[in-house]
Order: structure tokens, then C-alpha cells, then sequence
């Protein structure tokens, strides 16, 4: 996964209308997700679990093409970490996303 581009405001926005979940937010690496999740949808803070990054690294480092890279590292997050915003429709969500804060890095 190479580093992404942030998407911006608009275009999540357009990305959640069409159903195009899940989405990744966060440059130069994903960090958040927009998701459907419980019977929601969220935006959500994507959490690497620690231990489970040590044990993938090793593995990378005995692997014959040893490679571990930042992207290794994103690629393990899982949407378990602050919740930005939360609605019960894509609606709800895009308006919530419209008067939000949004980072310029998402």
C-alpha cells in the first residue's frame, strides 16, 4: 500500500452518499475509517494493536524478501479507536460531516 493523498471533505462526502463504504481517511496512511459498524455509520479511529504489529514485523524480518515498511504497520489498524462522529443514516452522516471539524490530513 503506497502512501495516500488525503480525500477530503467533498469527497467523502460524495464517497458515503454513493455507498461506498468502508472508507479510508488519513496522509500519508490511513488512521480513520468511515464504516457501517453495530448499526451505525461512523467515522472511526483505526488502532494497531501493538503486539500483533511486534509479531507481523518479526515474521517480515525471517520472511525470505524480509520487508517491513510504515504500510505494513497501517495496514494492521482496526476501526476500535475514537468515534468522530455517528449517525443512523447516510444523510444524518453528511450532515454531521458538513459541520464537523475535518482535518486537513483525512
Amino acid at each position: 500500500m503506497a502512501p495516500l493523498a488525503p480525500v477530503g471533505r467533498e469527497r467523502a462526502i460524495q464517497l458515503v452518499r454513493d455507498g461506498k463504504l468502508p472508507i479510508w481517511l488519513g496522509s500519508p496512511h490511513p488512521t480513520v475509517m468511515i464504516l457501517a459498524q453495530e448499526g451505525h455509520l461512523r467515522i472511526r479511529a483505526l488502532l494497531v494493536d501493538r503486539a500483533a504489529a511486534d509479531v507481523a514485523a518479526a515474521a517480515a524480518r525471517r520472511s525470505r524478501t524480509a520487508s517491513w515498511m510504515p504500510e505494513h504497520y497501517y495496514a494492521l489498524g482496526q476501526p476500535t479507536g475514537e468515534i468522530f462522529a455517528e449517525a443512523d443514516s447516510a444523510e444524518a452522516l453528511v450532515a454531521l460531516m458538513t459541520s464537523m471539524p475535518w482535518p486537513a490530513h483525512w
